[in-house]
């Protein structure tokens, strides 16, 4: 049995707030003039310097990659006030400053400043119990959603299979390529993670077992549990938007068809009744409609149908398409699609049926899925010699390897 591997398409009517939505974070509009001022630490404060340090680094990082900002780097200490600040040209100047919290606890408090009247226009605090650059992440996701309204996706992470350990397991790392963790050690076949949409849990298929299952477990690898081992194919499974259940390809000792399922691992419903392989599910972020991949004309094709199963229809007709992903402002789709000899990927307009090609050629590229914001994709690219993780915009635009990520690495999701 032939079982194809998702990259997620994600199908669902657009309205104009979205449409204007997507058409705003897509926009190449001048940037910001972003003073971003060295973190100070209070006296007698352990290990104040390092998370001080290390802290400014990722935000910096986090701010430049966010492609609002013209980060000003090269200013005094923000206790000269925001004049000279806005002498080098800066619009707003970032400060932070780390100190004593109640209870012997530690934290940083970050600051968004005016630089005409030295006011804060935002402020947070943030408690430093755990690690500094998560701590910046979520200070640069705050910056951003006061800028444009939208959350950013700093503190996003990113969880795939590798094999650098000899087999197939589940990792996850940082937006931005730090932080690599991994998260099973079975000895066995791991695939198709998928991040819950609060970032807390993530689904996937599992062969420790012997036979596939599909396996839930928080975020950080702790409290696994099986919820789908029925006979046969239990694999490629999506979370529902609400989080409280899942759409599963079973098969049960019939061709795998789709289906959804509760956490407790019980079948609420089938969802397809095919005699082809129906799998790779995605669903909307209204979670009204699903798209999936289907071989019933004879290769995989891109189709899609109400969450109730009614509806049905194909949606792409290609030599052979892939691994749909709903992209969270709903209005497209992303999908892979044979090319000559290269499988590339496309991304697929909900409402009008237009279809845009974003790579070209480059090696396989497969699995890609969208950041929360949906500016951005994840894949997996051949590009390099061997599969690892990419990333571009949302048109296809300055693709860069993510991470120097030993071993092979394949179907990452993109999650909180």
């Amino acid at each position: 049995m032939k079982i194809f591997y998702p990259v997620f398409f994600l199908f669902i009517t657009v309205s104009l707030a979205a449409d204007s939505l997507y058409l705003e974070l897509s926009s190449k509009g001048e940037k910001t003039d972003l003073g971003l001022a060295a973190v100070t630490t209070d006296r007698g404060v352990p290990g104040g310097g390092d998370s001080a340090g290390a802290i400014f680094r990722t935000l910096k990082n986090d701010l430049e990659a966010a492609d609002l900002f013209k980060v000003i780097v090269e200013g005094p200490p923000s206790s000269q006030g925001t004049a000279p600040w806005s002498r080098l040209g800066a619009d707003m100047l970032c400060v932070g400053s780390i100190g004593k919290a109640l209870f012997g606890r530690v934290q940083f408090e970050g600051q968004l400043l005016d630089v005409n009247t030295g006011r804060p226009v935002l402020s947070k605090k943030f408690l430093l119990d755990e690690d500094a650059r998560r701590v910046a992440h979520r200070w640069a996701d705050e910056i951003v959603r006061y800028v444009t309204g939208q959350p950013g996706i700093a503190a996003s992470r990113i969880v795939f299979v590798n094999d650098a350990a000899g087999k197939k397991d589940v990792y996850r790392v940082d937006a931005d390529g730090e932080n690599l963790l991994r998260l099973t050690r079975d000895n066995s076949i791991a695939l198709f993670p998928k991040l819950s949409p609060d970032g807390e849990w993530i689904i996937f298929t599992s062969y420790r077992g012997g036979r596939p299952s599909i396996d839930r477990m928080r975020s950080d690898g702790r409290d696994r549990t099986t919820l789908c081992r029925f006979e046969g194919l239990n694999s490629a499974a999506a979370w529902m938007p609400d989080g409280k259940s899942i759409v599963a390809t079973l098969s049960d000792g019939r061709s795998p068809n789709l289906f959804h399922v509760d956490l407790e691992g019980r079948v609420v419903q089938a969802l397809t009744n095919s005699s082809a392989v129906d799998t790779a599910p995605t669903v909307s972020p209204d979670g009204d409609r699903i798209a999936f991949t289907s071989d019933r004309p004879g290769t995989p094709q891109i189709y899609f149908m109400d969450v109730s199963g009614a509806n049905l229809r194909r949606a792409v007709s290609g030599p052979l398409a892939d691994s749909p992903h709903w992209s969270p402002l709903g209005h497209l789709i992303v999908f892979t699609q044979l090319e000559k000899k290269f499988f590339d990927l496309w991304t697929l307009e909900v409402a009008t049926g237009k279809l845009s090609r974003l790579t070209f050629g480059e090696g396989d590229n497969e699995n890609a899925t969208w950041s929360p914001d949906g500016r951005r994709l994840v894949f997996s690219s051949t590009r390099g010699g061997r599969p690892e993780l990419w990333v571009m915009g949302a048109d296809g635009s300055t693709p860069r390897r993510l991470a120097q990520i030993p071993g092979r690495s394949f179907t990452p999701h993109w999650g909180q």
